[in-house]
């Protein structure tokens, strides 16, 4: 299981600032209840900052994972697109070198970096490792396999049957990420639509304490 330190890497955060931001947000939740305390005394009401430090905590710490995902997301999309266009430069009689080459007029600049390294190790390996290294920058098996399928085409050759092949997996790969980005859409649309619950929930836990406050209050008196 990767460190924390070492998910921040991976989505270009420096630990020292995210560690800084932590405590900078900890320390305003711990002077919110030191102000309802000074306000206040011993109050129900001293349970809000503690609670939403709690949340704060762990969402601070379990979003590097989900940032992570949703780079691997973007990349995966990016393949997608890219490789819709390899598979054009291939039908028109690319070989395999240049129309990856090719690619990095539409590529981002990650994304260009990945393509720069697996140009330069086509030329050092003529094995099947750099087109393997190059996949294992994306979540998805089934690019695995396009990848294999384009070194056969170095390897054989980029004859009708290993096009075939290609446009097959390439093909199974883009439907099923747009299969995934319908359901990306779908769930945030559910996401959407259990904030106003937890907003009524948080304004309920107010108002109890706000009830439970003055009864206690009235109790004290009598």
């Amino acid at each position: 299981m990767a460190s924390l330190s070492v998910k921040m890497a991976r989505v270009k955060k420096k630990p020292s600032l995210e560690y800084a931001l932590y405590g900078l947000g900890s320390l305003c939740f711990f002077a919110a209840g030191g102000a309802l305390y000074y306000f206040k005394g011993m109050s129900l009401f001293l349970l809000l900052p503690i609670v939403f430090f709690l949340v704060f905590t762990v969402y601070f710490f379990t979003r590097y994972e989900a940032m992570y995902r949703r780079h691997l997301g973007i990349m995966g999309d990016e393949f997608v697109r890219l490789f819709t266009f390899f598979g054009i430069y291939i039908n028109d009689g690319f070989n395999v070198y240049n129309a990856l080459e090719m690619l990095r007029n539409y590529a981002s600049p990650e994304f260009d970096g990945h393509l720069v390294q697996l140009l330069s190790d086509i030329e050092a390996d003529k094995t099947v490792t750099p087109f393997v290294s190059f996949a294992t920058h994306f979540d998805s098996l089934q690019i695995k396999e396009v990848m294999v399928s384009i070194y056969q085409m170095v390897d054989e050759g980029n004859g009708g049957p290993y096009i075939h092949q290609f446009q097959r997996l390439f093909g199974a790969l883009s439907d099923q990420r747009h299969a995934s980005f319908m359901a990306k859409k779908t769930g945030t649309l559910d996401t959407l639509g259990v904030l106003p619950l937890i907003g009524s929930g948080i304004a309920i836990m107010v108002l109890t304490l706000s009830i439970m406050e003055i009864m206690g209050g009235i109790a004290n008196v009598i």
